[in-house]
């Protein structure tokens, strides 16, 4: 027996965006929209199904209906590299700026330490032309980290340093992130990593300048606990 249209989306919304083809053939509009306003083509985004998004857009739907940018920056927030490829391919600033924020897509693919899906979209990112010294605005309140938190003018690599791993930092550096950058409180990204507590090897690729890390450097806890 063939499935109420209602489970049918249902599932849909729950993730089987495989389903876009059976619910297009019971006759369910390319362009609808369910009671919270999300659209088919926005669910299938949000899980990185680019074929459903093919489908959709082959249907009539406009990827505009995504909003600002084709929304390159929910893609890079949810790790969708190979989503976040095919926007930059329809058209997509790498560089766009959200006009509250100032966030980038680099900004948004750096808000999470689970790092092996986001550092692909880093990558794709910077393969793009995405500047990795474009600073945010600062006090703008952010959708990026859970609640109550603002920007601070900082750079991806600031967020890398708090969020990222060696892998990342060295991305950005790669591609000219500058070491020296500072956010609205004139800090630095060594300045974000040492207030985060990051690790020696994190924190040795953000000095600069004449700051150091010894390489036999032992932690104060060590020092305090001694041998016997």
């Amino acid at each position: 027996m063939a499935k109420d249209i209602d489970v049918l989306l249902r599932e849909f919304a729950d993730g089987r965006t495989d389903l876009v083809f059976e619910l297009i053939e019971a006759g369910v509009a390319p362009d609808r929209q369910d009671e919270g306003g999300v659209s088919l083509l926005r669910w299938c985004a949000y899980y990185g199904d680019v074929s459903a998004m093919r489908f959709l857009l082959s249907k009539g739907v406009a990827l505009t209906s995504l909003g600002t940018n084709f929304d390159l920056n929910g893609a890079c927030f949810h790790g969708h590299w190979r989503l976040c490829r095919f926007l930059i391919e329809q058209g997509a600033d790498v560089n766009a700026a959200d006009s509250e924020t100032g966030e980038t897509p680099l900004h948004s693919a750096l808000c999470t330490t689970d790092r092996v899906s986001h550092d692909r979209v880093v990558e794709v990112m910077l393969s793009a032309g995405a500047n990795p010294n474009l600073a945010t605005k600062s006090g703008a309140e952010t959708d990026g980290f859970m609640r109550d938190a603002r920007t601070r003018g900082e750079t991806p690599l600031h967020r890398a340093a708090a969020f990222g791993n060696e892998a990342t930092i060295g991305l950005l550096l790669k591609h000219g992130a500058k070491l020296e950058a500072r956010d609205d409180r004139g800090d630095s990204p060594l300045s974000w990593g040492s207030w985060h507590l990051r690790s020696d090897s994190i924190l040795r690729l953000l000095c600069y300048g004449n700051f150091r890390i010894r390489p036999e450097r032992k932690s104060m806890r060590e020092n305090l606990v001694g041998k016997p």
